[in-house]
């Protein structure tokens, strides 16, 4: 595959792309199963090892999929940006279905004062707001 809109075309190869995770052990999982398809070039990474590297694609695993809950760590909106600002070209975000309603049911731990108006933490913003840009864009898995 090669970028239509480059200066100078050139082969996509798989030094070239990336999987994100927010864990290491999502990251060896990834490793395992892509090395079981006999790729080794990708590179695999959770959010901070991959903070300040570029690739020309990038699949993303969304942060709070897999998830129970939302927690300041899955919230944390540098990880966000990282994981969805290191390619060129193209990404590609993997989420499961209802990470929507777990950010609506993720209850504030900070201390709510009567009469003042809760804000809720730059995580939960920045998620919902991605997921609303992605929406339009969304592809249903189909087994």
């Amino acid at each position: 595959a090669t970028s239509e809109r480059s200066p100078d075309p050139a082969p996509l190869t798989a030094d070239r792309v990336a999987v994100g995770t927010a864990h290491r052990d999502q990251a060896a999982a990834v490793r395992a199963a892509l090395a079981g398809l006999g790729v080794h070039d990708v590179t695999v990474d959770t959010a901070n090892r991959l903070q300040g590297r570029e690739y020309d694609v990038t699949v993303v695993l969304h942060p709070l999929s897999g998830r129970p809950d939302a927690t300041a760590f899955h919230l944390e909106t540098g990880r966000l940006c990282v994981l969805t600002s290191r390619h060129r070209h193209a990404c590609i975000v993997v989420c499961r279905e209802g990470v929507g309603g777990l950010l609506d049911d993720y209850p504030s731990t900070e201390p709510v004062q009567l009469g003042t108006l809760v804000k809720f933490p730059d995580g939960w913003e920045a998620n919902h707001a991605v997921l609303a840009h992605l929406a339009e864009h969304r592809v249903a898995w189909r087994p």
